[in-house]
């Protein structure tokens, strides 16, 4: 579904830009969330896309918590993007036949994978879910406009259900997505993430984020994308070097939403004088 070739080489003048998304956003996350947000703002980011998970493993919809709807309101109207995080974040019990399926989601996403081998009705349920808390919350679903899966995993049919929930874009690691075209238009920009559950993990994503932000540097990447997750807090050196790594981009990029970057790409926004789709470098 996803249109990998519809881009050429040339882009004039070059744009440079920095989506910061912080993942997992939820009741039980706020207070890690809130000190990820000021550390950034202090930073210079002061709009980030917030990944928000209406039932965070069956703890309690979001409803439920008054102060966080009230906190989550507020991140809007200071120009944060909430973005429909999956439901619950959890895969649930499934049995897969294939092994690599298995191996992808017992063990690379520790049963969050959510949405990665969903049929189109089943997606289509749990987006509608989604949709519907958030507006018992209180918040404004003509701004809810993205859509990402838990670690990135989503079948093709969970996507034509994203598409048609209407939704504009959904990311995967290693790119954006635009749902609104057809066929769904892909822009390559590999996710900075880290993987944290272990000793080697956190030294092996210290590295790869490392050559990755210098690759992109080297290489002019228009987009670079740096994930956050809560878990990452609890690190000092992976914190460090998400800040560092943030702070380092900002000596060349502009700080965006994902809604931003998109309207700015498509011309949505003609006051930012974006690049057409089709001059998108790969």
């Amino acid at each position: 579904m996803i249109d990998a070739h519809s881009k050429k080489k040339s882009l004039s003048p070059q744009r440079f830009n920095l989506v910061v998304s912080l993942h997992d956003v939820s009741p039980q996350t706020e207070e890690i969330v809130t000190q990820q947000l000021e550390e950034l703002r202090a930073l210079g980011v002061s709009r980030c896309s917030l990944l928000v998970i209406p039932d965070h493993h069956h703890l309690g919809l979001i409803t439920r918590f008054p102060s966080f709807i009230r906190w989550l309101q507020t991140q809007a109207s200071r120009g944060h993007e909430i973005i429909l995080h999956g439901f619950n974040h959890l895969s649930g019990p499934r049995k897969y036949q294939h092994p690599w399926k298995r191996l992808i989601a017992e063990h690379y996403t520790a049963g969050e994978g959510e949405f990665y081998d969903l049929n189109y009705e089943q997606a289509c349920l749990l987006l509608e879910q989604g949709k519907s808390v958030f507006q018992n919350a209180d918040l404004d679903l003509s701004k809810i406009v993205g859509f990402i899966a838990p670690a990135w995993l989503l079948s093709q049919a969970a996507e034509a259900a994203v598409a048609d929930a209407g939704f504009s874009y959904t990311t995967r690691l290693h790119g954006v997505v635009n749902l609104q075209a057809k066929p769904h238009r892909f822009f390559p920009s590999q996710s900075m993430v880290y993987s944290v559950r272990s000793v080697w993990r956190r030294a092996a994503s210290l590295a790869w984020n490392e050559s990755l932000l210098l690759y992109a540097t080297q290489r002019k990447w228009p987009l670079l994308r740096i994930g956050f997750h809560p878990v990452d807090w609890k690190y000092n050196a992976i914190k460090a070097h998400l800040l560092s790594s943030v702070q380092r981009s900002l000596q060349t990029r502009t700080p965006l939403t994902y809604q931003e970057w998109l309207a700015q790409i498509f011309h949505t926004d003609s006051s930012r004088g974006a690049a057409k789709p089709d001059e998108y470098p790969g």
